[in-house]
């Protein structure tokens, strides 16, 4: 994906909680994490892959060039089409947009802003706010087209591509990024670290259940009550 993925959701209009989950909020044990866990005053930046960026500099610029030929190409008298040279001129302008967002991805894809406590992603031509105390975040998986396809292209060397969701709660879409868009999986790995500490701060996480206990199986069921049982005494008498 070059782009953040935007899915729609169920939300309760209300309040904003997620209809999709299974288990009601209103039960679970939630657990919060100290306000100190977070960064103050500061603004984290995670931008795009170079190789991304370089790829789409590249592609942009040339298809811009040629959109931009045939559009004054189509202008010529000999060769008028005012609806071949809209279209020419269209594409142009979407090339060079795509070309300008490359350089605004390189400061960053996603930023963390600790100042106004709200996490920004740029998606498509446009930023996308999302205040932490509404922020939710965990991990995503591919759709069923991408799964395939990673199957077909993945080499065996190749590390598997990972996706991180970054939800606001009260908005009907949701947005995620991944491993192969940001500039590498440390990048990917402490983005999912602070996304978590800021969901964990202001939304809090449930508490996990109690792990079950294994059932003894029979065997140790007897050797366990054979341990426990008192010796008997014997009176040597009746033998």
């Amino acid at each position: 994906m070059s782009e953040e993925n935007s899915t729609t959701k169920e939300t309760d209009v209300n309040t904003g909680v997620n209809t999709n989950e299974n288990a009601d909020a209103n039960t679970e044990n939630i657990i919060k994490l100290s306000p100190d866990t977070l960064p103050k005053n500061t603004v984290h930046c995670y931008p795009a892959k170079k190789a991304l960026i370089l790829r789409r500099r590249v592609i942009s610029f040339v298809l811009g060039l040629g959109f931009l030929l045939a559009t004054i190409y189509f202008f010529i008298p000999a060769n008028l089409s005012f609806v071949l040279a809209g279209f020419a001129g269209v594409d142009t302008i979407i090339c060079v947009l795509v070309f300008i967002q490359t350089f605004l991805i390189a400061s960053y894809r996603v930023a963390l802003d600790y100042e106004k406590n709200e996490v920004v992603l740029r998606y498509m031509f446009q930023k996308i706010h999302i205040p932490f105390e509404d922020f939710d975040t965990k991990e995503g998986q591919p759709d069923r087209a991408e799964a395939q396809l990673s199957r077909i292209f993945l080499r065996p060397q190749q590390a598997a591509v990972r996706y991180l969701i970054l939800d606001n709660v009260r908005e009907s879409a949701c947005y995620q990024t991944t491993s192969k868009d940001l500039a590498g999986n440390e990048d990917f790995n402490q983005l999912k670290i602070e996304a978590e500490n800021i969901r964990d701060v202001f939304r809090g996480r449930p508490s996990l259940p109690p792990e079950p206990v294994p059932e003894e199986d029979e065997m140790t069921r007897i050797i366990n009550s054979a341990l426990k049982d008192e010796p008997k005494n014997i009176d040597e008498k009746g033998k």
